[in-house]
């Protein structure tokens, strides 16, 4: 059984992959057909028929595998042979559930059952498992007698599957690449097969595939071109097709559609999604307007809108299965993405709602069905893309992985909660701890018993507790203090102590715990009395109970009696405190060396001492110990390896000793242990606090600027994608108005970054955003004066952008549109927005340039040309050189020309009064991606025509 997507008459195939029977609807790879044909021919003339199809999820690779050369393999030519091709595909779900029955039954259905019978298909899939040599020497036995002009193929579609399948271990995965590389060279079977780039270092593992690929076996597949989309969107296969023609110089629907997929290289797979359903809602005679295309989302929101519709259709009880059958369907991998899965159907549909829910996805082709071959029946999600772009997928998704890595801290607690000698020191404080129990306990699936009385019990001892008035707090606490002195000051002896500090651990934690209500009502200082007494106390009183629990307990109280005198920056308190724990926890690892919630206990002890020296302005100290905590991470990581609370240790670790670096000029030590803590934080997002969030967000954004510094425009590029993407989750989680700043700033830097390299859709994708949210801001926080700024510069960026793209008329309004959020006085300006402002003006006066309008070109030069800032002489020269005017310009020699803007305005400058010898040196200097800036491109001729004859000359 097939999905009923496919079954639609539809030229169009959305998310799926173009099949063998879409052949004639598969248009525009023809060139990359024939060099893939080319290429196979040269291996087959090698005695090595294989080719790896090797790409970007999205580009393409399984619809031209199974739509464009399979079904053209007979142009293939053989001397003294009229050769005709059989061929088959193991498809992605298949080689999931058993690639070795699915090649067998693959050999044997090209072969009609000759090779390998159905009769036989169980034994020989025995031996292929088993005996390997075996299995190769029979097919090459069989092969021998099979008409040598009826050649046989098989297609492996999304050849990654193998490497994600968890019931395969390496050992078979070797086994199987072992055998495909057999039944090519000895057996000489055609196979074609895809895999997605970010699995290529894969095939280190596995020599057969890796010298199978080698001298030709490889090809790459690349985005498709702009004139192959106008095909793939108009393919001109059906004459019931009518792309509505806009007015003026806009293009027509197809063609702007193509442009757009054009602008995305990824976008392919959108691309169809878009256009399945645009001819699904094609009018009687086939026309398709610029209306439904707009109504459906576009080519970037069709997922995200028409996903929101289907899900709004269904009832209540049919959502409810939402979130458990797309957590089934998805797998988050060591590398911190997320992969597709294929289910068996009858695991998920629990009720006939299940099947509801599957049934309206699939019937807009986001989800799939296949037979697999085992004769049941599985679903997946249809493409990698919807990761990205389907909001309500992803959220679902970091909501679920959340939630089970606080469902197995929390089942960790619960089993030392249950053999603890004091139970009530493992119980869930109030605030978050228990919100998550409770939350783990409503949505966490299957629990184990344990959890769920610990949970329930951590509840009854909160709803106690808050029954207790405030003024019982302080009565409690006095008696609290008069039970120490008395128990202290009497040297009751041992045996009493210890009765009492039994007694007293569970209030001592009650009173810390408190002191938030407290310090809201001014009394920290009754916290900080009971402080120190606790630590004067627990330190004299030694336990005759020296059991893991209690020395947990202790550990715990006299961590957070710590956190008390840090609050109140009494060092010498919070070390002596902390050093404590750290003493406590050094036992529990002696005693628990794979015990990974007591490394964490040790981790934070370390991490909390460091905190406090660095605090205390000891920078040497604070390193030493966070050295210590990195090494605690690193013990994490070696325990639970796929634990993303780990890799939130190790990532805290990197950032702070990133940090001192920096603070001491080590640059490139700071720069190493900011790429570590950003690539940890990164797989560790999904349980990471705020603090963490912004901490990464922070290490992207140093990174970037260093990068910046260093004229690595693309790497600098990639950090403030980044840092975005961060800043984004980090509102997500806790949307206040500074995480919206940050977020919108960062939004700001990304789009500069996109328009320095030329990628103008990009840059006004996310300036359109940041429209967006500087309207909210506006709107939310009475017209502050930092989003008037970010509104103001990011509508003088689309202007850039369009004039750049010709469009003088929309640069005219949205200037205007700057212009009455800030205007030309800079009295009020903040330094930072210096060079947004000076470049606003340049533009504006470029655009008055372009136009003829010399008195208001003077105008609007005049604000650049009378500025005393560093800022504004960039676009002084700038300026100059629109007129070709001879100016003072000499950072030749400044750090300063390192700046990419600076150098666009030096090689501009050079290059028209014909500098030669400086020209050259700053050409070298260019970063490659810089070229595709238009300003830069339209010089690249002239500059390298200038070059050519000064180097030419005798």
């Amino acid at each position: 059984m097939e999905s009923s997507y496919r079954k639609i008459d539809n030229p169009f195939v959305g998310l799926y992959a173009f099949e063998t029977e879409h052949a004639a609807n598969f248009q525009g790879r023809e060139d990359v057909i024939e060099n893939a044909l080319s290429k196979l021919q040269n291996k087959a003339n090698a005695a090595q028929p294989f080719l790896l199809l090797l790409g970007k999820s999205g580009a393409g690779k399984s619809s031209l595998l199974q739509a464009g050369i399979l079904p053209k393999l007979n142009q293939l030519s053989f001397p003294d042979q009229n050769t005709s091709f059989r061929f088959s595909v193991i498809s992605s779900c298949n080689l999931c559930i058993d690639p070795f029955t699915s090649l067998i039954l693959a050999i044997s259905e090209i072969s009609g059952g000759k090779i390998i019978s159905n009769q036989e298909v169980n034994s020989v899939v025995k031996m292929c498992k088993q005996q390997p040599d075996k299995f190769l020497l029979m097919i090459k036995q069989r092969m021998e007698f099979w008409p040598q002009e009826q050649k046989l193929a098989i297609g492996i579609a999304e050849l990654e599957s193998l490497f994600l399948t968890e019931s395969l271990g390496y050992t078979e995965r070797r086994y199987f690449t072992d055998i495909l590389a057999g039944i090519v060279v000895q057996c000489g079977i055609f196979v074609i097969a895809t895999l997605r780039s970010d699995f290529y270092q894969s095939l280190s593992d596995y020599p057969a595939l890796l010298r199978l690929k080698q001298n030709g076996g490889q090809m790459d597949v690349l985005p498709p071109s702009l004139s192959q989309l106008k095909k793939m969107v108009n393919p001109k296969i059906t004459n019931q097709l009518d792309f509505e023609q806009a007015n003026g110089d806009t293009p027509s629907l197809d063609e702007y559609i193509a442009q757009r997929a054009f602008e995305f290289p990824e976008s392919l797979p959108l691309m169809q999604f878009v256009m399945w359903h645009l001819y699904q809602n094609r009018s009687q005679t086939g026309r398709i307007n610029f209306s439904t295309y707009r109504n459906l989302g576009g080519l970037e929101r069709a997922i995200a809108k028409i996903t929101e519709q289907t899900y709004d259709s269904l009832d209540r009880s049919t959502k409810k299965h939402f979130n458990r059958i797309v957590n089934r369907l998805a797998v988050l991998t060591d590398q911190g993405n997320y992969e597709r899965l294929w289910v068996k159907s009858s695991d998920l549909f629990k009720s006939n709602r299940a099947k509801e829910l599957i049934d309206a996805f699939e019937n807009i082709g986001i989800m799939q069905t296949k037979t697999g071959v085992d004769g049941n029946q599985y679903i997946s999600l249809s493409h990698d893309c919807l990761f990205a772009n389907w909001p309500r997928l992803s959220e679902t998704l970091e909501n679920h992985q959340k939630l089970l890595a606080v469902k197995n801290k929390l089942e960790a607690q619960a089993a030392e909660w249950k053999s603890a000698t004091r139970p009530s020191a493992y119980l869930l404080s109030p605030g978050k701890p228990l919100d998550e129990g409770k939350m783990v306990l409503k949505h966490g699936g299957t629990i184990s018993n344990t959890l769920k009385s610990m949970i329930n019990a951590s509840n009854k001892r909160d709803s106690l507790k808050y029954r207790v008035i405030f003024g019982c707090v302080v009565v409690l606490m006095m008696l609290f203090g008069f039970m120490i002195k008395n128990a202290y000051d009497a040297k009751v002896g041992q045996k009493v102590a210890e009765a009492k500090l039994a007694e007293s651990h569970d209030l001592i934690e009650f009173l810390i715990e408190e002191g938030a209500q407290l310090e809201s009502i001014g009394r920290l200082d009754l916290v900080q009395e009971s402080s120190e007494r606790s630590l004067e106390y627990l330190s004299s009183v030694g336990p005759k109970d020296d059991s893991t629990a209690s020395k947990l307990s202790r550990s715990q109280t006299f961590f957070k009696i710590g956190k008390v005198y840090l609050e109140n920056r009494e060092f010498k308190g919070a070390l002596d405190a902390f050093n404590k724990t750290l003493e406590l926890d050094n036992e529990l690892v002696e005693i628990h060396p794979n015990g990974f919630t007591y490394v964490l206990e040790l981790a934070h002890a370390n991490y909390w001492i460091a905190m406090t020296h660095l605090r205390a302005g000891d920078e040497q100290k604070a390193e030493q110990y966070f050295l210590f905590y990195q090494a605690n991470a690193f013990d994490l990581v070696e325990l639970q390896p796929d634990s993303p609370v780990a890799k939130v240790e190790l990532s805290r670790a990197y950032a702070n000793l990133a940090k001192i670096a920096a603070q001491r000029g080590q640059l490139e030590s700071a720069m190493q242990n900011y790429f570590e803590a950003v690539k940890f934080a990164e797989k560790g997002k999904s349980v990471a606090e705020i603090t963490d969030l912004v901490e990464a967000a922070d290490a992207y954004t140093w990174l970037a600027n260093k990068y910046f510094s260093e004229l690595k425009i693309a790497e600098s590029l990639e950090m403030h994608k980044g840092e975005q993407r961060l800043r984004v989750l980090i509102n997500k989680k806790e949307n206040k108005e500074a995480n919206q700043m940050a977020a919108a700033y960062a939004l700001w830097k990304l789009a500069n970054a996109h328009l320095l390299v030329g990628q103008y859709k990009q840059a006004e994708s996310a300036l359109q955003d940041l429209k967006v949210a500087s309207s909210s801001g506006l709107s939310a926080q009475n017209e502050d004066l930092q989003w008037q700024y970010l509104s103001a510069f990011s509508d003088a960026g689309l202007a850039q952008i369009a004039m750049l793209l010709g469009n003088q008329e929309q640069a005219k309004e949205l200037f205007e549109a700057s212009y009455q959020q800030v205007g030309e006085v800079r009295s009020e300006l903040m330094a930072h927005w210096e060079d947004a402002f000076y470049e606003r003006q340049y533009w504006l006066a470029r655009l008055y340039n372009q136009q003829g309008d010399q008195n208001a070109f003077q105008s609007a030069s005049q604000i650049i040309i009378n500025a005393s800032q560093g800022e504004a002489t960039k676009w002084k020269v700038r300026l100059a050189n629109l007129n070709r005017n001879q100016i003072n310009f000499e950072f030749v020699e400044s750090d300063k020309l390192l700046k990419p803007k600076v150098l666009i305005a030096a090689l501009e400058y050079y290059s028209f009064q014909d500098q030669i010898e400086k020209l050259q040196g700053l050409w070298e200097q260019v970063p490659q991606e810089m070229w595709l800036n238009k300003d830069l491109e339209r010089l690249r001729d002239s500059v390298r025509k200038q070059i050519r004859e000064f180097t030419s000359q005798p």
